[in-house]
């Protein structure tokens, strides 16, 4: 018996191996652990597979998270049974609501060990719920499962986490000791399948499985582009980065104000045609909507960032909202458009373009842009002069000075809001990430980390105190990314989001249960991963250390002391200054 286990587990290792890097999949996220054995061996041994060792699982999983949104391949997860499984929770939530593939590969005790005490052993079946897009058990590896239906498994797993709906897909894998034939013994000698002998002969996975095309009707969509009116808005969340040029010309022909949202990344860089960079800000004036209500809206892809967008959409006409989205989830936290099309976001904008008449710019559109340029040029005005070297001074430098060449990561709560909200888009346009799915402040650093990988690009990541403190060890990915990582972290000692909301004005629990200080710096951390730390007083000191850090070849972490009541301070003197001169 054990000497069957050891042949069974190895086969059925490299096999699993093997169909998944056939199947296009190329990273491998492994966490050290003894019942994975099979697995990570299999991948560590095979020439083509991308190893990173990541010893927290939950790290791991973030980073396959931001690995996968970054190169749009799904990632593997490889770890051991029991609680390593359970620490990928949070971030296959994040990839489930975000619709970023995943595959998650998770060793467990056979069923002889199940439910009977035995060490690190819990029940596996379905851990992540619903959460997942498609769940398996093989059963232990053995002669009663032929090699082509192990093999159907992992091609209907790598097809079900790009479609219908992309997401995370979770296959557990128990195995009996021992795990492994010694070195010497080549398991292929003892097994006898025509079926698996065409297999290796042939270099590509078992089922072929091109992805369907969902497309919305072409009668429909020629109607609805004879009837567009004039004054209408082009609503944009986040899209697949493939279809951005689409995008860009559809905005262009269409004419009509666009507002792109910062995770659409459209929303910085001057090359976006009639962009309205600064519509939440106008958007302030609750009557500048209702005397300028437009007769259609066209949302595509994820809903917006902007809260108050979202509220504005809720009181206009349902029949004049339009939502373009790629899967079949509900992605309308409004539940107020009526219209909404199934469709790739690329087929859509070209199917528009094709059918729009030419159209010159309107009065309508024009006026948009004077007044999100003149609000352009107050806040220029506002931050030069203002004495505090603020968030808002910093988030308006960064993205003025961030290069072409890299990406650019946002941490949540704060930092996301205020390059949406601030986000000067004179500076490069760079590719964007951030997790705001189910928007947590765990697991970024790593998320940054795969994003970066994903892209192979250097990358600079914004976020919050509380959310590096969170995700700390996650400073060794940092440390030895391939490509280099400025960690630029707003330190206000605190959930600074909270002094925004009005549980700010309940001062006898605010600030130990919501403010949650500390007086935390980060030199000591940068330190113990071997990583340059910076830590500027003034704009031009921040420019001058991230400038040089950003064409350096090694990660750093710049620093950058806010404090709370400077940032409502600062956001209610714009808001006063922004009336006066409106």
């Amino acid at each position: 018996m054990s000497g069957n286990a050891a042949l069974w587990n190895t086969l059925w290792g490299e096999w699993i191996i093997e169909e998944l890097i056939r199947c296009g999949l190329k990273l491998f996220c492994i966490s050290p652990g003894s019942r994975s054995t099979p697995l990570t061996v299999a991948a560590a041994r095979h020439p083509e597979a991308q190893i990173n060792l990541i010893y927290d699982e939950r790290a791991a999983a973030y980073y396959a998270l931001g690995y996968s949104r970054g190169s749009e391949t799904p990632g593997v997860l490889i770890c051991t049974s029991g609680t390593a499984a359970a620490n990928y929770l949070p971030a296959i939530v994040e990839a489930s609501v975000e619709q970023i593939p995943m595959i998650v590969l998770t060793a467990d005790r056979p069923p002889e060990l199940q439910q009977t005490g035995a060490n690190q052993s819990i029940n596996q079946n379905q851990l992540f719920g619903s959460h997942v897009r498609w769940f398996f058990d093989p059963g232990c590896p053995g002669p009663e499962l032929p090699a082509s239906t192990l093999f159907s498994c992992i091609d209907q797993a790598v097809h079900l986490a790009r479609y219908p709906l992309p997401g995370p897909v979770h296959l557990n894998l128990p195995f009996r000791e021992p795990f492994l034939l010694p070195k010497n013994q080549k398991p292929e000698e003892f097994i006898h399948d025509p079926d698996l002998q065409n297999w290796k002969a042939e270099k590509k996975p078992w089922i072929s499985h091109p992805l369907p095309k969902i497309s919305a009707d072409a009668k429909l969509l020629e109607n609805f582009a004879k009837n567009l009116p004039e004054q209408g808005i082009l609503s944009i969340g986040r899209i697949p980065p493939t279809s951005i040029s689409t995008v860009k010309k559809l905005a262009n022909d269409l004419a009509w104000p666009v507002f792109a949202d910062i995770a659409s990344g459209l929303r910085l860089g001057p090359e976006f045609p009639n962009r309205i960079s600064y519509y939440d800000q106008l958007l302030i004036d609750s009557d500048f909507l209702k005397s300028h209500p437009p007769q259609k809206v066209i949302h595509l892809g994820f809903a917006p960032t902007s809260k108050r967008w979202l509220g504005e959409m809720e009181k206009l006409p349902a029949d004049t909202l339009v939502w373009i989205k790629e899967g079949s989830s509900r992605l309308d936290p409004t539940n107020r458009f009526r219209s909404v099309f199934e469709t790739s976001v690329e087929d859509f904008c070209s199917e528009m373009i094709s059918k729009l008449k030419k159209r010159k710019k309107s009065e309508w559109t024009i006026h948009w842009l004077d007044q999100s340029n003149k609000i352009e040029k107050l806040m220029e005005q506002f931050v030069t002069n203002h004495p505090l070297f603020s968030e808002m001074k910093l988030v308006r430098t960064l993205t003025k000075i961030i290069p072409e060449s890299h990406a650019l990561f946002l941490g949540n709560s704060l930092p996301v809001r205020e390059v949406d909200f601030y986000g000067s888009g004179n500076g490069s346009e760079v590719k964007v990430g951030l997790n705001r799915g189910a928007s947590g402040i765990d697991g970024l650093v790593a998320s940054s980390a795969g994003y970066s990988k994903g892209l192979n690009q250097p990358l600079t990541l914004l976020l919050g105190d509380l959310s590096l403190l969170h995700d700390l060890n996650s400073l060794k990915l940092i440390s030895e990314s391939p490509k280099p990582i400025v960690l630029i972290v707003l330190n206000n000692h605190g959930g600074g989001i909270f002094s925004f909301l009005p549980i700010s004005e309940h001062k006898d629990i605010f600030e130990t249960y919501f403010s949650t200080p500390h007086s935390l710096e980060f030199k000591d951390a940068a330190k113990m991963f071997k990583l340059p730390y910076f830590h500027p007083e003034s704009p031009e000191e921040f420019e001058s250390i991230y400038l040089k850090q950003a064409s350096a070849d090694k990660s750093c972490i710049i620093e950058v002391n806010t404090l709370k009541e400077d940032n409502i301070r600062v956001q209610k003197e714009w808001t006063e200054f922004l009336h006066q001169n409106r």
